[in-house]
């Protein structure tokens, strides 16, 4: 009996071994002939591609770095069935293991939040510089600030996170810039739930108070427009959702419209010549990032005109959270200029902008003036 149950014990472990050599065979083949994937659309970023083996590479040093340092980056951007194993990994870490930080992002109350490590002085010196120099060239007597705190603001405190600490933040600005920009405090009026709960930004259809209070301390007229909400998905999966590769529930992306809107004009400069745009762009919606849903996303150069309102000229300066708040400011100029300066040189804007008579609005969030360098453009 004994030796039988030797036999079976043995037989098993050979049938394991068997199948695991069979499982690992399995995937060395799928990892050798399927095709390199270019992007990794959950985590919204390139994915390594085979590196170059010669000689140098494989005995040497090519640009610091080895054919094998390389190899191992690649052979993890590509492993076979990659997203599968990445929630395996984080859904093994968060209930198995009870970690609470997921790839520098955690989850709190349904919503993914990013850890914030504190200021970051040089980005902080860089991101007023390239203000000043805004207001140094192009000059104004109504330069307002208004900036966004990042989600993990409103969550860190039921977390137990850390968060950056925004009245000193605000506060390097304020002193920085001094009396020539006159300072909004948004902090106070947001909540964690002006913001989707698995991306960074913050919802359109929440925004008409934000918009109107801008608008008022730019001494414009705000509040009178009966906004509609629409959907535009259901299904809207933000970049922390990849990022943590967690099966957490979707967000609904919605978005306002308003009677006249149809009037309103948008024209893209990137191109050096206006091109005709949509406000909103649904083709976005089927994209890598479907927040680009507004304002068609990353734009250099954008202008709006809006025949209903008042006569006025707004230059909006802004990071990709003015994509969906910038359509509400319409509402007081009848010209808004939206600016994004991590991708058109702030030193040339006076060849199509005219900046006389024209408010200026700096409005960013904490995730682009605590990280400018190499963001924002001279």
């Amino acid at each position: 009996m004994e030796r039988m149950r030797d036999m079976k014990r043995s037989i098993g472990d050979k049938l394991n071994i068997a199948l695991a050599v069979v499982i690992f065979l399995g995937l060395f083949i799928f990892f050798v002939v399927k095709p390199d994937d270019a992007v990794s659309l959950s985590e919204r970023r390139p994915l390594k591609t085979m590196p170059e083996a010669s000689v140098e590479t494989i005995f040497g040093k090519k640009g610091g770095s080895s054919f094998m340092d390389e190899f191992e980056v690649y052979a993890k951007d590509q492993f076979p069935m990659r997203e599968g194993f990445r929630t395996l990994h984080a859904l093994s870490g968060r209930y198995g293991l009870g970690r609470q930080e997921i790839n520098d992002l955690y989850v709190t109350d349904g919503f993914i939040a990013k850890l914030e490590d504190g200021c970051h002085e040089a980005d902080m010196v860089w991101a007023a510089d390239r203000i000043g120099a805004i207001l140094d060239k192009y000059g104004s007597d109504r330069a307002t600030m208004a900036i966004i705190p990042d989600k993990n603001y409103y969550l860190a405190p039921e977390m137990g996170a850390p968060a950056l600490d925004m009245t000193a933040f605000e506060g390097y600005f304020e002193e920085r810039l001094g009396d020539r920009v006159s300072f909004v405090d948004l902090k106070g009026q947001l909540t964690k739930d002006h913001f989707y709960r698995t991306d960074s930004h913050w919802k359109q259809d929440m925004l008409p108070e934000i918009a109107a209070r801008l608008l008022s301390e730019m001494g414009r007229p705000a509040g009178a427009t009966a906004y509609r909400c629409e959907r535009a998905a259901d299904d809207f999966r933000g970049v922390y959702y990849g990022q943590a590769a967690l099966p957490l529930a979707a967000d609904t992306l919605n978005y306002l419209t308003w009677d006249g809107m149809e009037n309103v004009s948008v024209w893209d400069h990137d191109s050096g010549k206006p091109v005709a745009m949509p406000l909103y762009n649904t083709d976005k919606l089927a994209g890598a990032d479907p927040y680009e849903f507004f304002l068609s996303g990353s734009k250099g150069l954008i202008t709006m005109e809006n025949p209903a309102a008042p006569e006025g000229h707004l230059v909006l300066f802004r990071d990709s959270f003015g994509s969906s708040l910038a359509p509400l400011l319409l509402e007081g100029y009848r010209q808004v200029t939206v600016v994004d300066i991590r991708y058109i040189s702030p030193s040339i804007l006076d060849r199509f902008i005219d900046f006389e008579n024209a408010d200026v609005l700096f409005l960013y969030s904490t995730s682009v003036l605590n990280n400018s360098v190499g963001q924002i453009l001279k």
